[in-house]
């Protein structure tokens, strides 16, 4: 529900409405996906549907260490403007997806903590790579779901599914971190549906600040078994 309207009520407006990949190439940006998952298949076809509008797919079958080069030969292209999803392998199950310098920077880690380490040098990679192009820009790293470790995700219960990171680094002033902030509810939550107003925004659009502040403070998810519970709730949800 990041790069589209859809919510968790109705998934109609997938298909209906833009996405926010298509809404970037109106507004002229060009368009990448770079991913190291596949982008076809039963756990896969949502965010693949949208990945196809992109102007430019590069898929790496689960080699998150190739990404940073990818970037690296994209932020070299002539283009302008550029819209930008990197979508990492990271931290599932069966927590294989970490090297011999993880192991040795972290002899005595658990495998899960190890892909966190690894994930960590990707993303540091990532970084380095922008860094050294010294372009402006706007960064989100988030992911798509939480993890019960040793256990996965998935399931009808575990708060844990449902709490993930969020990064943002920007070198424009005027999406500081009080512009993110602005985005936070009266619980004190950043919730994941804020995510394609957010990037809306960034993009250039105008928020309609009264559906904005509906969403932001009605924070549900979706649960496994096709639930819609206030996140409120959750850690209840027995």
């Amino acid at each position: 529900m990041t790069l589209a309207f859809h919510t968790p009520e109705n998934e109609d407006n997938l298909f209906i409405n833009k996405s926010i990949v298509e809404m970037a190439r109106y507004n002229e940006y060009k368009t990448y996906w770079l991913g190291s998952q596949k982008i076809k298949g039963t756990h896969d076809s949502k965010y693949g549907f949208i990945t196809l509008k992109s102007d430019y797919i590069k898929l790496t079958n689960y080699k998150d260490d190739m990404l940073p080069s990818i970037l690296e030969t994209v932020l070299s292209d002539n283009e302008q403007k550029r819209f930008i999803v990197i979508h990492l392998h990271g931290n599932h199950m069966p927590y294989i997806n970490y090297d011999e310098i993880d192991k040795n920077s972290l002899p005595n880690a658990e495998k899960y903590d190890l892909t966190i380490h690894h994930t960590d040098r990707i993303v540091n990679d990532l970084f380095n790579v922008i860094n050294e192009k010294k372009i402006d820009y706007n960064l989100i790293y988030t992911s798509d779901h939480g993890e019960i470790v040793n256990v996965g995700h998935g399931f009808e219960k575990g708060i844990e599914q449902y709490l993930i990171p969020f990064m943002y680094k920007s070198t424009n002033l005027q999406y500081n971190c009080q512009f993110i902030e602005s985005f936070r509810n009266k619980d004190g939550y950043l919730s994941g549906l804020m995510n394609k107003y957010i990037l809306s925004d960034l993009l250039g659009y105008e928020v309609d600040k009264n559906i904005l502040i509906k969403e932001r403070e009605y924070d549900r998810v979706l649960t496994p078994d096709e639930i819609v519970l206030p996140f409120s709730s959750i850690s209840s949800y027995k």
